[in-house]
């Protein structure tokens, strides 16, 4: 119990946090005013920035910009103005570092849009401020902007060019910290906390079944959902349950390098360590039962352990296609000798994974996972339904009803020709 109690003492407190830092004004560095808009008076990405303010900022801000969408009133704090003086005599590079670290309910577009989309999001909501006052100004930036810019060019420190090369470099593969079942190299933002839902319905085929069961919505399901929590933009922590198994599941992930857009450094590499422990009743076994050493068996609390150790390298290729090779190392204490096919306490496996953007909002998604089990090869696909900086949601479509390593390596998984597959969904939400 006080183990539960000390858990939800920890997310009421980022809640609280949270919330505060939600009430406090929002400034932006003075380093991203040093920012310049390289596309600043081209009409063209102002076009192209309403089609991305449509599809990801009008449900909050409304059509026209005003923040005055009657369902979004209840929000703390409620979406701004972006038709204000108050936005509009902020530099493009303050709204700019905005859009791309978000806050709160304000979702982070750093790792889903390119910097000329969000470039092109600065030129039209500069446009909604024209709209507003009816007045004509200058398509770059207003004088009294272009006045301020120039102050601060001649008085930028080395240290915020400095600052200014590094926020605007750095690349992110993968928008979330699991595409389907692998983990990615993405750490989340480190103000707030992230929930993680992963939920696989029963095995189907194009049968008479497939009516009857509804697409195996109406057969067992499995279930994981873990808590996300960083401690700044290297680090993260996360702490899950498992359906099947019953698995209580503790790991943290630590980024190495990041990759960079001018390709200094050419790929993100992380680590990702995970201890599960599964709190299942003990196997049922006789008196004479014995290891596979000979020596009799015994039961103990360490057999109810596992491990999974990665070493994950992402790259993305352009804005659209994202790339991750992970070499990965599972043990688990215990597995049954006598059953079939035998599955080894340990797991070497190669998971390669695939992302490719189709909208500012979709994307599929592809995860091959070989390894030296028999009868164990999982392939998934996903459809991004819809997804923002701040959540995601995918339909997916597997041979395996298993998500951590240590289980999903060490059951059999089925063949699409033969056993059919497993519809489920994955829900990422980032508070």
């Amino acid at each position: 119990m006080k183990k539960y109690l000390a858990v939800l003492t920890l997310l009421a407190g980022y809640a609280g946090l949270w919330t505060l830092s939600a009430q406090t004004a929002w400034q932006a560095p003075p380093e991203a005013d040093a920012l310049q808009n390289p596309l600043a008076g081209d009409e063209a990405s102002v076009k192209k920035g309403e089609k991305i303010y449509r599809s990801l900022c009008a449900a909050c801000h409304g059509a026209t910009g005003k923040g005055d969408v009657p369902s979004m009133q209840s929000l703390n704090p409620k979406p701004t103005d972006l038709t204000s003086e108050a936005v509009q005599k902020q530099s493009d590079g303050a709204i700019f570092w905005k859009i791309s670290e978000g806050r709160g309910m304000m979702a982070s577009y750093k790792n889903m849009l390119t910097e000329e989309e969000r470039w092109s999001l600065v030129n039209y909501i500069r446009s909604l401020g024209d709209k507003s006052s009816g007045a004509v100004k200058d398509k770059a930036q207003s004088a009294g902007e272009k006045e301020k810019k120039k102050k601060q060019n001649t008085n930028t420190s080395k240290a915020a060019r400095r600052q200014e090369k590094a926020s605007a470099s750095y690349v992110d593969a993968f928008p979330f910290t699991v595409l389907i079942n692998a983990k990615t190299t993405h750490i989340m933002h480190p103000k707030g906390f992230g929930l993680n839902i992963q939920h696989r319905f029963g095995t189907t085929k194009f049968d008479e079944g497939f009516v009857t069961n509804f697409m195996g919505l109406d057969l067992a399901a499995n279930m994981r959902f873990a808590f996300e929590i960083p401690y700044n933009d290297r680090l993260m922590f996360e702490i899950g349950r498992t359906r099947y198994g019953k698995f209580y599941d503790m790991g943290f992930k630590y980024l190495i390098l990041r990759q960079t857009a001018d390709d200094r450094i050419p790929v993100s590499v992380a680590i990702y360590e995970n201890v599960a422990v599964t709190t299942e009743k003990p196997p049922v076994y006789s008196e004479n039962a014995t290891f596979a050493n000979g020596t009799l068996f015994e039961y103990k609390f360490y057999h109810r352990l596992s491990y999974d150790n990665e070493l994950i390298m992402s790259r993305r290729f352009g804005d659209r296609f994202s790339a991750q090779l992970t070499f990965q190392l599972v043990w688990r204490n215990l597995m049954p000798y006598s059953a079939k096919p035998r599955f080894k306490n340990y797991v070497f496996a190669l998971p390669l994974a695939l992302r490719y953007r189709i909208g500012f909002s979709q994307a599929v998604s592809l995860e091959i996972m070989p390894n030296n089990q028999p009868k164990n090869f999982p392939v998934s696909m996903a459809y991004e339904v819809a997804s923002s900086g701040n959540h995601v949601f995918q339909i997916t479509v597997t041979n395996s009803d298993r998500f951590l390593a240590q289980n999903l390596y060490t059951v059999p998984t089925f063949h699409y020709d033969k056993d059919g597959f497993i519809l489920g969904f994955n829900l990422i939400r980032y508070f």
